[in-house]
Protein backbone atom coordinates (compact mmCIF):
# COMPACT_ATOMS: atom_id res chain seq x y z
CA UNK A 1 0.00 0.00 0.00
CA UNK A 2 2.95 1.91 -1.05
CA UNK A 3 1.81 5.71 -0.71
CA UNK A 4 -1.73 5.11 -0.44
CA UNK A 5 -3.74 6.91 2.51
CA UNK A 6 -6.15 3.59 3.81
CA UNK A 7 -8.21 6.15 6.57
CA UNK A 8 -9.41 4.76 9.58
CA UNK A 9 -11.44 1.29 9.84
CA UNK A 10 -10.99 0.56 6.19
CA UNK A 11 -10.86 -3.17 5.41
CA UNK A 12 -8.68 -4.46 2.18
CA UNK A 13 -9.41 -7.69 1.67
CA UNK A 14 -6.74 -10.47 0.74
CA UNK A 15 -4.77 -9.82 -2.33
CA UNK A 16 -5.46 -6.31 -3.02
CA UNK A 17 -2.76 -4.29 -4.42
CA UNK A 18 -3.22 -0.38 -3.66
CA UNK A 19 -0.37 1.72 -4.79
CA UNK A 20 -0.89 5.53 -6.13
CA UNK A 21 -1.43 3.74 -9.82
CA UNK A 22 -4.15 1.68 -8.57
CA UNK A 23 -7.56 2.76 -9.97
CA UNK A 24 -10.27 2.44 -6.61
CA UNK A 25 -13.81 2.51 -7.72
CA UNK A 26 -16.60 2.76 -5.27
CA UNK A 27 -19.35 0.71 -6.73
CA UNK A 28 -22.10 0.84 -3.75
CA UNK A 29 -23.93 3.43 -5.52
CA UNK A 30 -25.80 4.17 -8.94
CA UNK A 31 -22.92 4.92 -10.79
CA UNK A 32 -19.12 4.43 -9.88
CA UNK A 33 -17.05 6.49 -8.43
CA UNK A 34 -12.96 6.34 -9.15
CA UNK A 35 -10.56 7.56 -6.89
CA UNK A 36 -6.37 6.99 -6.80
CA UNK A 37 -4.36 7.39 -3.36
CA UNK A 38 -7.05 7.15 -0.95
CA UNK A 39 -9.11 4.45 0.68
CA UNK A 40 -12.30 5.76 2.28
CA UNK A 41 -12.83 5.26 6.20
CA UNK A 42 -14.75 1.94 6.89
CA UNK A 43 -14.23 1.38 3.38
CA UNK A 44 -14.65 -2.78 2.26
CA UNK A 45 -12.19 -2.91 -0.59
CA UNK A 46 -11.38 -6.08 -2.50
CA UNK A 47 -9.33 -6.89 -5.96
CA UNK A 48 -11.32 -5.96 -8.95
CA UNK A 49 -10.29 -5.62 -13.17
CA UNK A 50 -11.40 -2.88 -15.43
CA UNK A 51 -11.12 -3.03 -19.42
CA UNK A 52 -8.75 -1.01 -20.88
CA UNK A 53 -8.21 -0.46 -24.72
CA UNK A 54 -4.66 -0.18 -25.84
CA UNK A 55 -3.52 -0.67 -29.26
CA UNK A 56 -3.25 -4.16 -29.58
CA UNK A 57 -6.50 -4.84 -27.80
CA UNK A 58 -8.63 -4.87 -24.83
CA UNK A 59 -7.34 -5.94 -21.63
CA UNK A 60 -8.75 -6.38 -18.37
CA UNK A 61 -6.61 -4.25 -15.94
CA UNK A 62 -6.11 -4.74 -12.02
CA UNK A 63 -8.21 -2.78 -9.59
CA UNK A 64 -9.55 -2.21 -6.20
CA UNK A 65 -12.90 -2.13 -5.55
CA UNK A 66 -14.94 -0.64 -2.43
CA UNK A 67 -17.85 -2.62 -2.26
CA UNK A 68 -19.37 -1.31 1.43
CA UNK A 69 -18.89 -0.48 4.20
CA UNK A 70 -17.80 -1.83 7.35
CA UNK A 71 -20.59 -3.21 9.56
CA UNK A 72 -19.84 -4.20 13.26
CA UNK A 73 -19.39 -7.91 12.43
CA UNK A 74 -16.90 -7.24 10.25
CA UNK A 75 -15.06 -4.97 13.60
CA UNK A 76 -15.98 -8.50 15.91
CA UNK A 77 -13.68 -10.43 13.16
CA UNK A 78 -10.96 -8.04 12.65
CA UNK A 79 -10.83 -8.17 16.19
CA UNK A 80 -10.36 -12.06 16.49
CA UNK A 81 -7.95 -11.53 13.74
CA UNK A 82 -5.73 -8.95 15.44
CA UNK A 83 -5.83 -10.49 18.70
CA UNK A 84 -4.66 -14.09 17.00
CA UNK A 85 -1.85 -12.37 15.55
CA UNK A 86 -0.93 -10.89 18.30
CA UNK A 87 0.10 -14.54 19.57
CA UNK A 88 1.51 -15.50 16.47
CA UNK A 89 -1.48 -17.92 15.43
CA UNK A 90 -1.84 -18.01 11.07
CA UNK A 91 -5.40 -16.31 10.21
Amino acid sequence: MEGVHVEKEAVPGANVVLTMSTKIIDVTGPEPIEMRGRVPERSVVIPGSYTKAFPAGDYNVPCALIIGKRKESTNKKTSLNDALREHNVAV
